[in-house]
């Protein structure tokens, strides 16, 4: 197995997941970081990054570097597309942090320049990755669960509005997008891949109730499957005055299945037909799961984003679920980024 170098492009909060992650996955390594604040991307590549670090304020010049396979983008969301597709250009593959893109125009911009440089693409979607995830996925999957009703997903989450003001470029629709793209993006995607159909019909409503904050800080959407199964959302960060829930919810003919709760890698409830709940919970209960560690399920991101450059698979079945979530946030907001709100 060839090692893949990879710089990372940000070096805010959620590099560290990144970092940690390279350190789980072998075959993978740090070599560059960049920022624009030059002593944040140094404390960084001396944390993670092997052999004589190399550190860039701008992240067009370690696009030029040769020695970089491959880069993870892990800075503010509106910035995901067009550091993508400049990445693409320079011809790196590209790991990019959700969401994929703000739009759904973008998302497709960059799946169309993936495959034709012929470099691979990926996003970040890790909650699917969680044992009790691939459990539900399976069991739906198999019929186990029998004809699916419905499923909800809600996202019951705290944000004071001084973590706006700490970083913030979170207050802003062009490059947070909002509690549909930003806190609700996991939630929402499990809901769909559980479901496993597309959407035929979408309909919701947004609010800014309790942040000075140009997006929404509330939002309600319904969603009708091809399948005939129907889907809701309910996602905030207007919970007073802790987080109270990341939970997502799946009924059918033979089973009732609900998993997380203060962690979204347990389950609350696994009734299905013909298995005994109480071996499951026992195992997977909150408070008697294995609690994984915080960068865990990038790890697993990061040796997917492995497997599919070693096999040339350009844009993966996850970027593809992201443009049509991208679409389906764009149905319910509304609103495209800079636009009035």
């Amino acid at each position: 197995m060839e090692t893949i170098n990879f710089g990372i492009i940000g070096c805010g909060a959620v590099s560290e997941k990144h970092g940690q992650a390279t350190r789980q996955v072998e075959g993978v390594r740090l070599v560059a970081a960049a920022d624009v604040v030059e002593e944040r991307a140094r404390a960084f590549a001396a944390k993670y990054c092997e052999g004589p670090p190399r550190i860039y304020t701008d992240y067009r010049r370690m696009l030029e570097d040769p020695d970089v396979d491959a880069v993870i983008i892990a800075t503010p969301s509106g910035l995901h597309a067009r550091m993508g597709l400049d990445a693409l250009d320079a011809g790196k593959h590209v790991l990019i942090e959700k969401p994929l893109a703000l739009t759904s125009e973008d998302a497709g911009r960059l799946i169309e320049k993936a495959t034709h440089v012929k470099k691979c693409l990926g996003t970040v979607h890790p909650n699917r990755y969680y044992p009790t995830s691939q459990m539900i996925y399976r069991a739906i999957r198999e019929g186990r669960l029998g004809k699916l009703s419905h499923g909800v997903a809600t996202v019951r989450w705290s944000r004071p509005q001084s973590y706006y003001e700490e970083a913030p470029w979170r207050k802003t629709k062009e490059m947070d997008g909002g509690v549909l793209f930003n806190q609700a993006w996991h939630a929402l995607d499990m809901l769909f891949w559980y479901i496993g159909s597309p959407a035929v019909e979408v309909q919701g409503m947004t609010a800014r109730r309790l942040h000075d904050v140009e997006t929404e800080d509330v939002a309600f959407l319904t969603v009708r499957f091809q399948n005939g199964a129907l889907g809701l959302l309910e996602a905030t960060t207007n919970v007073y005055p802790r987080n109270l829930e990341h939970t997502i919810s799946v009924f059918a003919e033979t089973g009732t299945i609900v998993q997380g709760g203060t962690r979204p890698d347990t389950l609350k409830v696994w009734r299905v037909r013909d298995e005994a709940e109480q071996v499951v919970i026992a195992e997977w209960g909150e408070t008697r799961s294995i609690q994984h560690p915080d960068a865990w399920a990038h790890g697993k991101v990061l040796m997917d984003f492995q497997q599919q450059i070693e096999t040339t698979n350009v844009a993966c079945e996850i970027v593809n679920d992201a443009r049509n979530l991208i679409a389906v946030v764009e149905k319910v907001t509304g609103i495209q980024p800079g636009s009035p709100m």
